[in-house]
């Protein structure tokens, strides 16, 4: 039924390619945390995640959907994260701790975020809240992994429509800081 629902919405759309949230590009921050913590920062376009595969959803109609329809969008999108995105720890599938944006954020950005649009605006005119479209069109994932050493073991398999993402490794350098203390990269 959802399927029927989905392809019924991808037959109707036209597409509408003027997105205005800053999103050049699907990325993946991985940062290695103390306490052998991993947090991963995913950061990708809904639109381009919705068009995967030649459908032609339209920012302008799935702006303006009510929201028990854009839910079976929103939950998709959740569904194809929870069963796509897979890391493992050699042949060992981790446990996984998803935090995910709310329906009603993701929904009012896509509104906020087409509104815009209709707006000709230079880069230099774009209002100061234009970072926090990036904010709402974020996944993090968390796990614990046994070692730092277990780093070099690991792999991640991320969900196919999100096409080429630009991937980044990073370590915590921490350091304690006293009262009055100036912090600086050492």
């Amino acid at each position: 039924m959802l399927f029927l629902r989905l392809l019924f919405i991808a037959l109707i759309l036209s597409s509408f390619n003027a997105y205005s949230h800053g999103i050049t590009a699907t990325s993946a921050e991985i940062q290695v945390r103390p306490s052998n913590l991993i947090e991963l920062k995913l950061q990708f376009n809904w639109m381009d995640l919705l068009n995967h595969q030649s459908n032609q959803y339209s920012l302008a109609v799935v702006a303006s959907l009510p929201e028990d329809q854009f839910a079976l969008l929103y939950n998709a999108v959740k569904k194809l994260f929870q069963t796509e995105l897979v890391i493992k720890k050699g042949a060992t599938r981790l446990e996984l701790n998803m935090r995910f944006p709310s329906q009603d954020q993701v929904f009012k950005l896509l509104k906020r975020e087409f509104v815009e649009t209709q707006f000709q605006r230079t880069q230099t005119d774009i209002p100061y809240t234009f970072s926090d479209r990036r904010f709402y069109q974020v996944f993090y994932v968390d796990f614990l992994i046994d070692s730092h050493q277990d780093i070099n073991a690991l792999s991640i398999s991320f969900p196919k429509p999100l096409g080429d993402i630009y991937t980044t490794l990073s370590y915590s350098s921490n350091q304690e800081l006293h009262e009055g203390t100036v912090w600086t990269a050492k």
